[in-house]
């Protein structure tokens, strides 16, 4: 039978996070009787132990201090200590002995939450991640905030996922510490980054999955987006190609996709049919998120968003890189969707 305190901690997990407030109310439940039960004690160790990286900080420190003493983990191995600092990966090799690594004064981790039009992608070949980047921000931001976490002593603990032909996911974590290429007067991030630049969690997501993957050249000419929604996520992906398909059935697919908050990108076709795009404002070879879908005046549309965060066809004056464009010419100029699954782990 489960308990009280058993069905709040699953309430509280529902969303794969628990907060100060849940934490209160799970103490006040223990609290009921004047004294917590050795089943209620047992049940909240195991809590603690086990979804450790599921709490908030405070959550975590006013559970640790109710229980008086480190928890345990009375069903497994005590969880691994963190990863080393990892050596800061090598840039592009066009730009070694051109960039410094340098530390953002005031920099932090999210500023005002997580968007996806925080993303801009700089001097790098990396569309495919940083456009997938947004469309995870756009469709589930907490996924981002899942992904890195701010270790509060100059390093951050980056987490991606493994997913192998079954759908199993398995975590692997990237430690890196907060500099990033940088050049110019201003010493700005050189690659990957966000409008705000003090704002770190685009760069230093990217700086982590490039050392994961092997350094800023392995990650910098071109890539999967599927294989990043798999790697932020932990969950599967697909890809869909549009050149004859349907296009009221391949609109809905968009349409049920951003509507069920599942991250979903598409990519052009490569630099063979870069004439094709000439005068557009759309490019060959490059990833766009994919932000929105709908019909006005009779008309569906695709809303997308270049990650550069910059330059769009139209004339809404924005230049922000976020546009909308009829559905006819979306399967004219894009290649095939990626499609990540819905939740994360």
């Amino acid at each position: 039978m489960t308990t009280k305190i058993g069905k709040q901690i699953n309430q509280a997990l529902l969303n794969n996070r628990i907060d100060k407030k849940e934490v209160d109310g799970l103490i006040a439940t223990a609290k009921t009787d004047g004294k917590i039960s050795s089943t209620e004690k047992k049940e909240l160790q195991n809590l603690l132990a086990t979804k450790g990286d599921k709490f908030d900080a405070d959550a975590k420190t006013a559970l640790t201090a109710f229980l008086g003493t480190p928890a345990t983990n009375p069903t497994g191995p005590t969880p691994p200590p963190p990863p080393p600092v990892a050596n800061d990966p090598k840039v592009l090799t066009k730009h070694d002995g051109t960039l410094t690594w340098n530390k953002i004064d005031g920099g932090q981790l999210f500023k005002d939450g997580v968007s996806f039009d925080d993303v801009v992608q700089g001097s790098i070949g990396d569309c495919y991640f940083v456009g997938s980047l947004a469309a995870i921000a756009k469709a589930n931001p907490k996924a981002i905030e899942d992904c890195i976490k701010d270790n509060g002593d100059g390093t951050y603990t980056a987490r991606f996922f493994k997913v192998d032909y079954s759908g199993k996911a398995k975590p692997e974590y990237v430690r890196i510490d907060g500099d990033v290429p940088s050049a110019g007067p201003n010493m700005s991030g050189k690659y990957g980054k966000a409008r705000d630049q003090q704002e770190l969690w685009v760069s230093l997501v990217e700086k982590a999955y490039a050392s994961w993957k092997g350094g800023y050249e392995a990650i910098g000419n071109g890539g999967c987006s599927t294989d990043v929604l798999e790697a932020i996520t932990g969950k599967g992906s697909s890809y869909q190609v549009t050149k004859g398909a349907d296009e009221n059935r391949m609109f809905q697919t968009i349409k049920k996709s951003v509507d069920s908050k599942i991250p979903i990108t598409a990519g052009t076709y490569g630099k063979d049919q870069e004439a094709m795009y000439a005068g557009k404002n759309l490019y060959a070879w490059h990833n766009y998120s994919i932000v929105g879908a709908g019909e006005e005046n009779g008309q569906k549309f695709v809303e997308l968003r270049n990650p550069w965060g910059r330059t769009e066809p139209g004339n809404d004056g924005k230049d922000d890189g976020s546009f909308k464009l009829p559905l006819a010419d979306f399967m004219k100029y894009y290649q095939g969707l990626n499609i990540g699954a819905p939740g994360y782990y």
